[in-house]
């Protein structure tokens, strides 16, 4: 009897280990590819939301970000696009926010009518036509590895 109840403490111990271990692994990278740059003065500036909140101009409410200088990250193909990889999210729902800080500021600029004055865009090219996207028409899946293309645009 003290057998049985020895291997079952023994399962149960190995099932909360290996669950744990599971969780611990379920990361991925999500590299995100950026064409229509017309210029390559300043950096790209890329917002990862978990969650509407936030979205998509809100620093604080972003899973991660970053801001890169397009000068030192040029791709070795002309043709290919910028690319940034985040390593090690959680797998789950995701958007991206992303703008061309032409001058170096760390802000997406806005003309006198709050009109963006720089190129911005959104994961799944989630629509900005009467203000800023939303996050579920941006929303994605992130798995193992996941690349997200985003075609930047700028003001008319």
């Amino acid at each position: 009897m003290v057998e049985k109840w020895g291997m079952v403490a023994l399962l149960a111990a190995g099932s909360f280990w290996f669950s744990g271990n599971a969780r611990a692994q379920f990361t991925g990278n999500l590299t995100v590819e950026v064409s229509g740059l017309q210029s390559q003065e300043g950096n790209v500036c890329f917002k990862v939301f978990s969650g509407s909140p936030g979205f998509p101009n809100d620093n604080d409410s972003a899973v991660t970000r970053a801001c890169v200088a397009i000068a030192d990250n040029l791709p070795e193909d002309p043709e290919a696009p910028f690319a940034y990889t985040f390593e090690d999210l959680e797998a789950g729902s995701y958007g991206v926010a992303i703008y061309h800080d032409s001058n170096g500021d760390e802000q997406l600029n806005r003309g006198a009518l709050g009109i963006p004055v720089e190129g911005y865009g959104f994961s799944n090219d989630a629509p900005a036509v009467t203000g800023p996207a939303r996050f579920e028409d941006a929303v994605f899946f992130l798995g193992n590895n996941t690349t997200v293309p985003i075609q930047m645009r700028y003001p008319q």
